[in-house]
């Protein structure tokens, strides 16, 4: 089994084995300062456990372009949600036509130990930013507990880790982005880059 096909299985009851804790979230999005009218894109929607969330702050005026390689997690997440400001786009974010210079906020929640070349997924992705525009990678759990889940969940994501702050700082500085926030520690996540 591979990671898309793990996904695809998991997808009827990913809402129901997965919980995301509100408040962190709020959190991360207020880090972003999301502005009424921004265009977002939603890296590894999934589910699209962050969609309400976004289009409160995007607004009408706003936009989201929901991305995932999991066709059965898109599914979902569409049956769920009907905003006409939501776009939901199926496949490898690294090789899609979203453009360039674009979105004014970028977000990888939950998704980011799935890249299996980390930095070339920075340096790819971050090129769909604008100048001045933010890219977030947050976890509503440890680094070290995520590492663990993957690793004793399936196969097909044993080997999907979560770096450290550090090192995906690193990957953010080669790709000529600013590491603004960044916070790794027992209780979550976060790093914010900006272009």
């Amino acid at each position: 089994m591979n990671q898309r096909e793990f996904f695809n299985s998991m997808a009827e009851k990913w809402d129901v084995v997965c919980k995301h804790d509100t408040h962190k979230i709020n959190y991360f999005l207020e880090l972003l300062n999301i502005e009424n009218g921004a265009k977002v894109l939603d890296v590894g929607t999934g589910t699209g456990v962050l969609i309400p969330y976004l289009t409160a702050l995007v607004g009408a005026n706003g936009s989201i372009v929901a991305v995932d390689a999991s066709d059965k997690m898109l599914e979902v997440a569409k049956s769920k949600y009907h905003f006409s400001n939501v776009s939901f786009v199926c496949g490898d974010v690294l090789e899609s036509n979203i453009p360039k210079n674009y979105f004014d906020s970028i977000i990888c929640y939950s998704v980011f130990p799935h890249f299996q070349d980390k930095q070339k997924a920075i340096k790819i992705i971050s090129q769909y930013l604008k100048k001045e525009g933010k890219f977030i990678i947050c976890h509503s759990q440890s680094r070290e507990h995520i590492n663990n889940i993957h690793r004793n969940v399936s196969e097909a994501v044993a080997k999907d880790d979560l770096p450290d702050a550090d090192t995906i700082k690193e990957y953010f500085l080669n790709s000529y982005m600013n590491v603004i926030c960044k916070i790794d520690n027992s209780d979550m996540f976060v790093i914010i880059a900006q272009k």
